[in-house]
């Protein structure tokens, strides 16, 4: 698990410097999930299945903790805002699609709706 930590260089560098990082271990652990998503995954009787379970709870691990962070960042230009947003709105998209009627809430549908405004209407 990778966590970001705020350095003196961080803040030289730029306003959502810090928020960048953290979005770029969430970008690439997304892209990696997807990739294993894409690809049938092995029985649960495989030998190869406890090492492919194993990749997949790590890459999940670690987008969650990236989440995580970037709840604790706060974003300081407008390309920060949309980029975090970007990232809320691809999180809790999926959560509508759940049959769970806890997770259909109008708060979320509230989040949902700010989070698309502010990424810009993207549906990633």
């Amino acid at each position: 698990m990778i966590i970001v930590q705020a350095t003196p260089s961080c803040s030289a560098r730029g306003a959502d410097t810090l928020l960048q990082d953290v979005l770029a271990l969430y970008w690439q652990a997304e892209r990696s999930i997807l990739a294993i998503e894409a690809v049938p995954e092995p029985p649960v009787t495989a030998p190869q299945y406890p090492a492919w379970e194993s990749k997949f709870d790590a890459l999940v691990a670690e987008r969650d903790q990236a989440i995580s962070q970037l709840a604790d960042i706060r974003a300081m230009t407008p390309e920060g805002k949309q980029a975090k947003a970007q990232v809320l709105e691809r999180c809790l998209l999926p959560r509508l699609r759940f049959p769970d009627p806890a997770l259909d809430d109008p708060e979320i549908r509230l989040a949902l709706s700010l989070a698309r405004d502010v990424a810009g209407g993207s549906s990633l």
